[in-house]
């Protein structure tokens, strides 16, 4: 899978406050891009903070451990090290550094107390991440419905993500098409990955409209 241009726009072209959306079926196996390309380029680049929903972001890291080689699992050792880690509903698929657990809610007022004690969590880290990747949100809509999407825009709407970059891996089959529209339209660029590599379905180059 060819996905240079999605790691060079992630390490070139996003400044903090931008929502990255990076669509996926279920049928394409995107492990091996998230836990061996993508994250390790944006471990060295700065902090980086996962959001996991329902232990998606678990059962794809499991995913790759399973293939990787033992010569290179010291390597994935050190990454894990590196990550700290939210849990969004109880998982025991562990990885990383788990600094908060929330339990996912439908009710407008519980889901505003948690973004709230998300952002103030990751404000009180010692060092400000440059990334937060965000794992089983769409698996999160399919259980909850349309009041997670307006949940999501009540929560950035009264408090603004504005000092690290969100990527958000999406499968975009577990959502109906017009919820993936509305988080795509929220999105400041939106990638697509297929079997054979990247589709840039929407993208802001920086300086375009300065």
């Amino acid at each position: 899978m060819v996905t240079s241009s999605l790691e060079e726009y992630l390490l070139k072209e996003v400044e903090g406050g931008e929502i990255i959306l990076v669509e996926y079926s279920s049928r394409v196996p995107i492990e091996e891009l998230v836990w061996e390309v993508l994250a390790p380029s944006l471990v060295e680049r700065g902090d980086v903070v996962v959001v996991d929903f329902l232990g998606v972001g678990g059962l794809l890291f499991r995913n790759y451990e399973r293939k990787v080689s033992g010569k290179d699992y010291p390597k994935i050792l050190e990454l894990m090290k590196s990550l700290k880690v939210v849990q969004v509903g109880k998982s025991s698929l562990c990885y990383g550094d788990v600094i908060e657990t929330l339990v996912p809610s439908e009710d407008p007022g519980t889901s505003l107390k948690n973004y709230h004690t998300l952002i103030n969590r990751i404000a009180k880290l010692p060092r400000k991440p440059e990334y937060m990747l965000v794992f089983g949100f769409a698996e999160h809509v399919y259980l909850g419905g349309n009041a997670v999407i307006k949940n999501l825009l009540t929560a950035l709407a009264t408090i603004p993500i504005e000092d690290w970059v969100v990527v958000a891996f999406i499968n975009f089959e577990a959502m109906k098409p017009e919820q993936a529209a509305v988080l795509e339209g929220i999105s400041s660029a939106v990638f697509r990955l297929t079997g054979e590599g990247v589709e840039i379905r929407k993208v802001r180059r920086r300086g375009e409209g300065e």
